[in-house]
């Protein structure tokens, strides 16, 4: 059985790599393989990286980060401070920012934004028959 964990960190990309570290244990003791733990790992990077860049107002901010199983997946849930702005047009094909929220859905089952007035949450999440890598 999985226990649920939560992670707080601050809003600082020097704790990137802790949030990392934390979401491949989190996706190894869940049951998932190599590639699976890859997929969450480069999921976490990016919500992760998303709420210290758009989410918060600086390092004092704090990212909650939470990992729960919910009927038979990996349930991951990123919580930041910040008021999420969309973005005014698609990004092109060569634009250096932009398909962070993209690349997650690539690569999670499903990818759920929540926007509110004190801060967004987002939540991914990955089973464990789909984490064999999709190359498309």
């Amino acid at each position: 059985m999985f226990a649920e964990r939560d992670l707080s960190i601050d809003a600082d990309l020097r704790w990137l790599h802790q949030a990392r570290a934390w979401a491949a244990r989190a996706a190894r003791e869940f049951g998932f393989e190599a590639d699976g733990c890859y997929q969450v790992k480069l999921a976490m990077s990016e919500a992760v990286a998303n709420a210290t860049q758009h989410g918060s107002q600086g390092p004092q901010d704090t990212v909650q980060i939470t990992a729960r199983e919910r009927r038979g997946a990996l349930v991951f849930e990123v919580c930041d401070t910040g008021r999420y702005v969309a973005p005014v047009a698609p990004a092109g094909e060569m634009a250096e920012r932009g398909r962070g929220l993209a690349l997650v859905g690539l690569v999670m089952d499903e990818v759920q934004l929540e926007p509110g007035d004190d801060g967004s949450l987002l939540r991914f999440c990955k089973r464990l028959d789909t984490a064999a890598f999709r190359a498309s």
